[in-house]
């Protein structure tokens, strides 16, 4: 696995990236990396699974646009979708025209409640998304995180994803529940749920099954 060292550039803001790349083979196919809210996308298991897809002949591209909780608040979701735009339109420029998405805890947040058309599938880690029966998502979309009391997401707001997504849950998640994933399940146009033994919130503890079931969602099967 090869490893380069990049930048992202947003709107005048330059975020550091990597890309990994296959070393045996040239690929088309890249998963982008949404981590989430307190677990950045570089180190612990965001390695082993982009050292994994690269065996598999799949790039993985990451970017980093907070590294603390202020710089996460000073973000809104206009933000944060601007920010997957440009990281869109990067791998496009570089040659890669079939893309899958992975989201981590709050990345889910951000993927699911965005226009998705550019991924085939999405894979969901734990994606932090508690539906309510009213959203004010729409009023808050320019309003940083810090400034925002209580965002309401409701299942109108990821109504509009048409890829196909996974979600993958730990039967031992402390914070999304399993009632949160199924009613987001639900919501979505075509979704399924996985539950994961013995893991918890931070995808650290069964690695093993992880990146197996990670693999198998996101690997292409040659179609």
């Amino acid at each position: 696995m090869a490893i380069s060292l990049l930048e992202l550039d947003v709107d005048g803001e330059t975020y550091e990236a990597r890309l990994n790349t296959p070393e045996a083979s040239d690929t088309d196919t890249c998963v982008l990396v949404l981590p989430g809210g307190g677990h950045g996308p570089f180190g612990d298991i965001f390695d082993i699974t982009a050292y994994e897809l690269a065996q598999e002949s799949v790039a993985t591209y990451r970017f980093e646009t907070w590294t603390t909780a202020d710089e996460l608040r000073a973000k809104s979701f206009a933000d944060f979708h601007a920010e997957l735009d440009a990281a869109i339109a990067e791998v496009g420029d570089r040659g890669y025209d079939r893309l899958f998405l992975l989201a981590k805890s709050f990345g889910g947040r951000i993927g699911l409640t965005h226009d998705l058309d550019a991924f085939e599938r999405v894979l969901g880690w734990a994606p932090a998304v508690r539906l309510a029966d009213e959203s004010n998502f729409e009023n808050h979309y320019d309003t940083p995180l810090g400034e925002t009391e209580d965002l309401q997401l409701d299942a109108g707001d990821v109504a509009g994803v048409d890829a196909p997504v996974r979600i993958l849950r730990g039967n031992e998640d402390e914070v999304v529940s399993a009632d949160d994933a199924e009613r987001l399940t639900a919501a979505l146009a075509d979704a399924e749920l996985r539950e994961i033994p013995g893991e918890d919130h931070s995808f650290n503890e069964n690695r093993t099954t992880v990146v197996a079931e990670t693999l198998d969602y996101l690997v292409p099967d040659g179609d």
